[in-house]
């Protein structure tokens, strides 16, 4: 968490924030945010301008060079805040959240799994091919026959109403609404 002024000077970073910078995801140079992700300074005043105007915004952020991704949540700060600490009013209020993949793919799969009626086994296939595992690896891990799993996945799909195994697969890994 951030707390800047419109010009974008730093007022506050928590430890949160304090992590980012030292991992270079984001950067402050003279006490101005220079850098979140790949938004640099003329790219941040649009969030910027929209919070001082009073409207909240959303951006996609992307962090070199392990390529992760997040996004940043642009707000006003709250009056009651501004006025125990002493910020001007016209102070912005920065989150900026890294995304979980691995957490979110698993609780999309538990999700999947009771909405499905998925039994231990397909829930167990569909976590490895999530995870990136091929249907012949998959079944060599498993100890399974390739036709073994082979009827796992179609019972996946059938379950799910997922066209296809790509479909499926791309659900897990993505925010999008469940395939049907």
């Amino acid at each position: 968490m951030l707390i800047v002024r419109p010009d974008r000077r730093l007022l506050f970073r928590n430890r949160g924030a304090e992590g980012l910078l030292r991992d270079r995801r984001v950067d402050v140079s003279a006490e101005h945010l220079m850098h979140v992700g790949q938004l640099d300074a003329t790219r941040l005043e649009s969030p910027l301008r929209l919070a001082v105007a009073g409207s909240t915004s959303y951006v996609g952020l992307w962090f070199t060079p392990q390529i992760s991704t997040g996004w940043l949540h642009c707000m006003p700060l709250p009056e009651d805040l501004a006025a125990s600490t002493g910020w001007p009013g016209d102070a912005v209020l920065l989150v900026i959240h890294l995304d979980q993949p691995a957490l979110t793919q698993a609780a999309r799969i538990d999700a999947l799994a009771r909405h499905s009626r998925l039994s231990a086994t397909e829930r167990h296939v569909l976590m490895l091919l999530g995870d990136g595992m091929t249907v012949e690896v998959a079944a060599t891990h498993l100890g399974l026959c390739l036709s073994t799993l082979r009827s796992h996945v179609r019972n996946l799909l059938g379950k799910t109403q997922a066209s296809t195994l790509m479909q499926l697969l791309r659900w897990v890994g993505s925010g999008q609404a469940l395939p049907h």
